[in-house]
């Protein structure tokens, strides 16, 4: 497909992308959640369970839930969390041996209700390491929640003592990705539906104050949401491939202004996610199962 050209702000206080988007690998099925494990390797979920680890640009299948993975993450430790749809869990996976000495996955649920009443779908999440703490989003499939429907939560799940929070209960049009700031003090929440991202500060603890941090127009909504290293947010701006020929990542600064956009050739956005030295962002794209690659600030 044709790659469409980066297009930056002449006000940007950023340096411009130094490259178009590169297809990175290619494999899965309604592909999500681009996420990079302690040691550098990309890993990725499709829809249909599958775990996907990306080696020497190849894609192999190492794990599967049995249900529609939707997210999948990784602590400091090398510990793996994944939300999943069917399941309507946040859940564990824990590498074991069997008798032959094959290495195997057990899938064990972190979270599965909220005072009794099952979670709709994890949808995305992310680990606080200062905070010791799961934050994930709770929409369901697409239409679980919506605009007409508006019951998405976020939630808190404190790693040591398995302590469920609501942070915002009930009353989400289809939250999906998450971002914590640089100093973790501040999530940012992509609210698809209503096409916009919210801003949660906690203060005092386990009190959280949410508003409007940006406020989109045009394409269906945000799905993902990365942070580079000096703060810019870049946001997922998905749409129908029916609706829209291109991609569009929308670059925000600390105070929500928007800096630029960056297309990709396909719309259906689904997961944006940095290395470690934020010097390459890779991206989800669903409806051509594409991981793409875009080289950041400078590097090549």
């Amino acid at each position: 497909p044709t790659v469409l050209p980066v297009h930056t702000s002449p006000f940007s206080c950023v340096k411009p992308m130094s490259s178009e988007p590169q297809v990175f690998v290619q494999g899965g099925h309604g592909i999500r959640s681009p996420a990079v494990d302690a040691d550098g390797t990309l890993h990725y979920v499709s829809e249909t369970g599958q775990l996907h680890r990306v080696v020497s640009r190849e894609q192999h299948v190492w794990a599967n839930t049995g249900g529609q993975a939707s997210a999948l993450t990784f602590d400091k430790t090398g510990n793996s969390y994944v939300c999943d749809f069917a399941h309507q869990a946040v859940l564990t996976l824990t590498e074991t041996r069997d008798g032959s000495g094959q290495t195997q996955y057990e899938l064990t649920p972190l979270v599965k209700d909220y005072e009794g009443s099952p979670l709709l779908g994890p949808n995305s999440l992310i680990v606080s390491s200062s905070k010791n703490t799961i934050y994930f989003s709770d929409s369901g499939p697409f239409g679980e929640t919506s605009i007409q429907r508006p019951k998405g939560s976020v939630f808190a799940i404190n790693l040591e003592t398995h302590m469920l929070q609501p942070v915002i209960l009930n009353c989400l049009a289809h939250p999906s990705g998450l971002a914590l700031s640089l100093e973790e003090s501040v999530l940012y929440v992509a609210e698809t539906m209503n096409n916009r991202i919210l801003r949660l500060v906690q203060k005092p603890a386990g009190v959280y104050h949410s508003s409007v941090f940006h406020q989109f127009s045009g394409r269906l909504g945000p799905t993902a949401i990365a942070i580079d290293n000096i703060g810019n947010l870049y946001v997922a701006r998905f749409d129908f491939e029916v609706c829209c020929g291109n991609g569009k990542i929308s670059v925000l600064d600390e105070e929500g202004q928007h800096v630029r956009d960056i297309f990709v050739p396909a719309p259906e956005i689904t997961g944006l996610a940095f290395n470690a030295d934020c010097s390459e962002l890779y991206v989800t794209e669903s409806s051509t199962n594409t991981v793409f690659r875009i080289f950041v600030n400078g590097t090549q």
